[in-house]
């Protein structure tokens, strides 16, 4: 096995960290590193320098192939998964799954497959296993990807690895149902191999998935695929993906005359959010929310023109850190980013679905666009109108509340963290096996915020309360996260049972509810609201319903939960937003 003097000096540093330097230097330099470092690590008995090392090592071999296992490596291994020590187990075997172990594999895939397994666990064993080109991975990828939670990402991107025309078939099946990242990650798995792009384009033209994927930074990466099929499609259905610096020039003025201050004083921030989330949150960060591919950005923008020359022309000026680079591997892939690291034996490139390491020994070409990462054509594809209201958020000084549109209300909650919501404090809110759980004091409330807004919803899910004397209100109408609140809950528990509160700003809450009605604690409830213009109604599912007609107006409507009492817990699953805003 060749290494390079970078692993060489990687393997030694795990060495010295386990106070075992001496036995690696001892041996012969020709000696093949890896068998230093079994040798060295078969005499340790510490469970702790065990772990240590075995995770150094797996760090360090990832995404690489190993041609020659260690000679000591399967008595050591018996020896390594009979430890009383969980991590040594689990590092030992991902190891040998490394070193292409085939009963490690199988027990690797067991643990993936595993629904009870710890999350952390399973995504680990996914690691390895694609590390180690397991090709027996790809049906249990091909059900994670059918399942919400916290693995579905990680098996759409994991599924770029194969080759497969069940592929496309599971990711166009899915795509309504995943949120925003995972509809990113199954894009790039369909754009990494001409015949899975030529499947999504054909879903498109079956009606199944709608024309609007295809972004701005979608057209640029199958059009870097260079698949004349591909190109005709493109060239009959989008239209040109480049253009002159006359047309440039032509596109910049005309949106000039619609983003004068009076104009985008009357845009809607909170929409160019969302459209900022779609369109540029997938390189760059803003706020805090966004990835780390293209530079950070700070907000305030108020210089129109500089916008407008760096969003139509991205490649009038294009750093040495941001040029792109093609990876076109044995297999038929091509990846496309912005190198990261390249050493002896891989480069690992930052890709619009994440980190991806390539082998060198994989890697049929390689070239560097004379074209920034950041696509043209990005504006083309909106109205005048969305464009104000992206210009208006990038000249924000502060986060806006984000507005809930058909593409991003799956994102309202994920079903593993509590991303897009604000909470009263850490202690008091988390997620359990995609449970939203909060507990309340005595005295005082836990509340739970969305970061979400909405004008016409539906909300709906279940909830269940215990604890003693819990008093738990879900507020739906008006902006909590504005003070005074105006606007109107739903509260259940306490001395009033179920209840509609109202609140003024002038005046005290005032009730509308059913007299005794109650919803028993320990049990799950459904619940769901919707809001229609000034119609609405709120349902629970032991049959009580309340009828609105007219009421106070809100544009925008935020959404939060609070839990309140001694001892008290809510919890809350199947949370699920729907809009037809567009």
């Amino acid at each position: 096995m060749k290494t390079s003097s970078s692993f060489r000096g990687a393997l030694v540093a795990i060495l010295c960290t386990a106070s075992a330097c001496a036995a690696a230097h001892a041996e012969d330099a020709a000696q093949n590193p890896l068998d230093v470092l079994v040798q060295t690590l078969g005499k340790i008995e510490a469970p702790a320098a065990q772990a240590n090392i075995l995770r150094g090592m797996n760090a360090s071999l990832r995404g690489r192939h190993i041609r020659a296992v260690p000679k000591d490596w399967p008595d050591l291994y018996e020896k390594l998964k009979a430890s009383p020590n969980e991590n040594v187990r689990q590092q030992a075997q991902e190891l040998s799954a490394a070193f292409g172990g085939g009963a490690a594999l199988e027990e690797l895939r067991k643990k993936l497959a595993d629904a009870g397994a710890a999350t952390e666990n399973r995504l680990s064993a996914l690691d390895s296993l694609l590390a180690a080109q397991d090709s027996q991975t790809l049906p249990i990828l091909l059900e994670l990807v059918k399942m919400p939670g916290p693995l579905r990402d990680a098996a759409l991107r994991g599924l770029a690895n194969y080759e497969d025309s069940r592929i496309p078939v599971a990711i166009v099946d899915g795509f309504k149902m995943f949120d925003s990242g995972e509809k990113r990650d199954a894009l790039n798995t369909l754009l990494g191999r001409p015949a899975t792009a030529r499947a999504l384009l054909a879903s498109i033209e079956a009606k199944t998935l709608d024309h609007n994927v295809i972004t701005a930074p979608i057209a640029r990466q199958l059009q870097n695929l260079g698949d004349p099929e591909i190109d005709a499609w493109m060239g009959k259905n989008w239209g040109a993906v480049r253009t002159s610096p006359a047309d440039k020039q032509k596109e910049i003025a005309r949106l000039k005359k619609s983003l004068d201050n009076y104009s985008l004083l009357h845009a809607d921030a909170s929409r160019g959010r969302a459209i900022f989330t779609q369109t540029c949150a997938i390189c760059h960060t803003l706020f805090g929310y966004g990835a780390k591919i293209g530079p950070e950005l700070p907000g305030s923008f108020e210089d129109v023109d500089y916008l407008l020359l760096n969003i139509v022309d991205p490649n009038a000026i294009i750093g040495k850190d941001y040029q792109q680079t093609f990876i076109h591997t044995k297999d038929g892939r091509t990846v496309s980013g912005i190198i990261a690291s390249d050493d002896n034996t891989a480069v690992t490139l930052k890709t619009l679905a994440g980190p991806v390491t390539v082998q060198h020994s994989d890697i049929a070409s390689t070239e560097v666009s004379p074209n920034s990462l950041m696509p043209e054509g990005l504006l083309s594809a909106l109205d005048e109108g969305s464009v104000r209201d992206l210009f208006l958020y990038l000249r924000q000084k502060a986060q806006v509340p984000l507005l809930a549109t058909e593409a991003n209300a799956g994102d309202f909650f994920n079903g593993n963290d509590l991303s897009r919501w604000r909470v009263s404090s850490e202690d008091a809110w988390k997620v359990e096996n995609g449970e939203i759980v909060g507990h309340g004091g005595a005295k005082k409330a836990a509340w739970l915020r969305s970061e979400m807004i909405a004008g016409d919803f539906t909300l709906s899910g279940m909830i269940k309360v215990s604890g003693t004397d819990p008093i738990v209100e879900i507020a739906y109408h008006g902006r909590p996260d504005v003070t005074p609140f105006v606007g109107d809950s739903l509260s259940v528990g306490g001395p009033s049972g179920v209840n509609l509160w109202t609140y003024s700003r002038d005046a005290k809450p005032t009730s509308s509810g059913l007299a005794g009605a109650v919803v028993a604690p320990g049990n799950w409830a459904k619940f769901r609201i919707r809001w229609k213009g000034k119609d609405w109604d709120v349902s629970l599912d032991n049959g009580i319903w309340f009828f609105g007609g007219i009421h106070p107006s809100h544009d925008r409507n935020g959404f939060a939960f609070y839990v309140q009492g001694a001892d008290s817990e809510l919890r809350i699953k199947d949370l699920k937003l729907e809009t037809d805003m567009k």
